[in-house]
């Protein structure tokens, strides 16, 4: 999966919008006709996830040295055929695009 870092730096006091619908309208935008196919806010530790859709248990927030966790990109590869991580670090969001 490719990743794409979008900086956004401002001098003043002004601030780039932190909201998900937002940066997934600015991510579809840049990288149109691709579509979002899942995001990882890394600050409220919340994501979209296809097993909790399921009813299963998370696979993703498990401890690294657990055997059952599963690496959320590689979710979005097998799953929703996601083939590119738009982060942004002023908000700290991931928004995964197929």
């Amino acid at each position: 999966m490719d990743r794409v870092t979008v900086n956004i730096e401002t001098q003043g006091g002004m601030r780039a919008s932190e909201i998900i619908a937002d940066l997934r309208t600015t991510a579809e935008t840049l990288y149109y006709p691709m579509t979002l196919v899942g995001f990882w806010d890394y600050r409220a530790e919340m994501h979209l996830c296809p097993q909790e859709e399921r009813r299963e248990s998370c696979p993703h927030e498990l401890p690294d040295d657990d055997p059952d966790r599963v690496d959320y990109r590689m979710t979005m590869q097998r799953e929703r055929q996601g083939n590119l991580e738009v982060f942004f670090p002023h908000a700290g969001i991931a928004v995964f695009l197929s």
